[in-house]
């Protein structure tokens, strides 16, 4: 029997281009080896943020790296794993069906979490092309968006994975899975579709919550918009 690999494929770096973050891929992984994990994947929101010497560095460490991406699709966002870059349409989530593979994995993102980028009613419409439902950390006893989710995979029949969606050191760890397979990305993809994998989760204080949400509203409303606008500046300054 396969041993469980404690697994995080929902987080982001610094190397992300649309979100300030202030850890770096590498740091990431040094951190998760700290913690346990076994199975990681860095899905920077439509960049893939992956390498052989990326994957190696984890290999080193005891962590199996899974190439993953964040993408948006007609502005909402969606988990891709073990696709080529690409072979990827982004003019419509209908198009996602052309990933569907052995190899690959979709998984639908908080679809139900406030905010504009959450599937919503598109999970109902597209479950069929969906591998998997994530179960966010972003969440307490009492303000669980989870829940709705959870229960469509459920009636669909499609595994729930638990993962961080983390931006931060403080969304780390809450929310993980466990992967009962071998370490290598095509089993850790084949376990997670037979569902194979129990979520391992604790709900958020809402003073926590409110901390992470005031700490994303910050970053990216206020310091990372100052910087576009110094940056700007700079170029038009050169012209």
């Amino acid at each position: 029997m396969n041993l469980a690999l404690k697994a995080d494929i929902h987080i982001h770096t610094r190397e992300d281009p649309e979100d300030l973050i202030y850890y770096s891929s590498f740091e990431l992984i040094d951190m998760a080896a700290q913690e346990g994990f076994k199975v990681l994947s860095i899905t920077n929101h439509n960049t893939l943020t992956y390498s052989e010497y990326l994957k190696d560095y984890a290999r080193e460490r005891g962590i199996t790296l899974i190439p993953g991406i964040e993408l948006t699709i007609k502005g909402r966002h969606v988990l891709v794993y073990n696709v080529d870059p690409q072979k990827i349409r982004r003019d419509s989530l209908e198009s996602l069906e052309e990933l569907k593979d052995t190899n690959t994995l979709i998984v639908a993102p908080h679809p139900f979490f406030p905010g504009t980028c959450a599937l919503r009613g598109y999970f109902l419409k597209y479950i069929h092309i969906f591998d998997a439902v994530e179960v966010s950390h972003f969440y307490s006893k009492t303000v669980d968006f989870n829940r709705p989710a959870a229960r469509l995979a459920k009636k669909a029949g499609l595994p729930l994975v638990g993962t961080s969606d983390a931006h931060q050191r403080l969304q780390f760890g809450h929310t993980y899975s466990n992967i009962y397979c071998e370490e290598d990305p095509v089993s850790v993809i084949e376990a997670i579709k037979k569902g194979k994998v129990d979520v391992v989760s604790k709900p958020l204080s809402i003073p926590t919550m409110a901390k992470i949400g005031l700490r994303m509203f910050w970053r990216n409303n206020v310091i990372l918009k100052l910087r576009k606008n110094a940056n700007a500046k700079k170029l038009l300054a050169n012209e």
